[in-house]
């Protein structure tokens, strides 16, 4: 458990002659001022780790994107979800019989609205290039397809041991990514084939007060977060193989560069994850993480992923400055368009 002001805490521990880790509580607490994601690192490769550094790291990364929490999802349609899920959660009898958007969203985001509003018709007004429906690289760990203009699972679905150990590893964010992924070690003791498949089904929350709660305001932001979670957990599957040839990294890759999705950046994610705790990988990563970025802001159409995906290149291990200028311009930018953004993808009820 985190203290609830972590700054002032950092400012302490950095003050205090007989703390033993001031030099990493002073870049924790200039990575919370600055961003720098190299402060981060820092604090992770103290020459004398142990358990206050990674407390150290997790307060450093506290209430921000990725580091403590996943980003809401950011599509129309998952608003609309939201706003009707809310509304029956509260015991108002709302009826959603079809649905008309501007522009295609990711198969995550249609597939979470489905499962909050039921089983609503949606007219999909274009598919603009590049092509939503279409992944940047053919792979082997392809979780969804499309039938037309609807996008459908292209895996099993996953078994009920599965969609058990899911609930109990994801109910709860993680305090850091180091955390996340000591969390996440049930998930790897599962097939692939389940994985994939928790992440193409979406099963619905666990039965807890916490989501019992979130029902009632963004019922959707379960099937964002649990994507991630299933990602760290294939940093567990077959850890006997080797990083580079493993079958953990090539899913990872095929999902992080598949068709444009909450899978995106799960998986880059779950990649910036494992350069965190292997700084051998970190080269690597970040070439991947920048290049999936660089085709977001290449595509001359919303992309409802670009922030986040912004948001990872900046928590990266290796981060250059050249990448930190693209991504703050992708921050600017979705700031400035935000509003344009909504209008752009309206909806209506009938």
């Amino acid at each position: 458990m985190l203290p609830e002001n972590v700054d002032a805490e950092l400012a302490r521990m950095a003050a205090d002659p007989r703390f033993p880790h001031r030099a990493a509580a002073r870049r924790a607490e200039r990575f919370r001022a600055r961003g720098d994601v190299s402060d981060l690192l820092a604090v992770l490769d103290d020459p004398h780790p142990c358990g206050t550094t990674e407390i150290l790291f997790a307060m450093a990364g506290a209430r921000q994107p990725w580091l403590n929490w996943v980003p809401m999802p950011a599509e129309a349609i998952c608003r609309i979800a939201d706003e009707v899920g809310a509304r029956r959660a509260k015991g108002e009898d709302v009826v959603l019989t079809g649905l008309g958007v501007t522009a295609a969203e990711p198969a995550s985001a249609t597939t979470a609205f489905h499962r909050v509003a039921g089983p609503v018709a949606v007219e999909i007004g274009a598919f603009p290039a590049p092509d939503i429906r279409v992944p940047l690289r053919r792979g082997t760990h392809m979780p969804w397809r499309y039938d037309g203009i609807l996008p459908v699972p292209a895996v099993a679905a996953p078994s009920p041991l599965a969609v058990e150990v899911l609930h109990q590893v994801a109910d709860q964010p993680w305090p850091s990514p180091l955390s996340g992924y000591l969390q996440a070690a049930p998930l790897g003791e599962l097939p692939l084939a389940d994985l994939l498949g928790l992440l193409a089904h979406l099963p619905g929350p666990p039965d807890t007060a916490r989501w019992r709660h979130l029902a009632q305001s963004t019922p959707t932001y379960w099937y964002r977060l649990l994507q991630p979670w299933v990602c760290l957990g294939l940093l567990h599957h077959r850890p006997e193989q080797p990083w580079a040839t493993s079958d953990r990294r090539a899913a990872l890759i095929d999902l992080a560069f598949g068709v444009e999705d909450w899978t995106t950046d799960a998986a880059l994610f779950a990649l910036v994850t494992a350069a965190f705790r292997e700084p051998g990988h970190r080269s690597g990563v970040r070439e991947l993480v920048r290049g999936r970025l660089d085709a977001a802001i290449a595509a001359p159409r919303l992309v409802t992923i670009e922030t986040s995906l912004a948001q990872l290149m900046l928590i990266t291990p290796g981060c250059r400055a050249d990448d930190r200028r693209v991504a703050h311009a992708a921050l600017a930018r979705a700031g400035r368009s935000g509003d344009e953004s909504r209008r752009r993808r309206w909806w209506r009820r009938r």
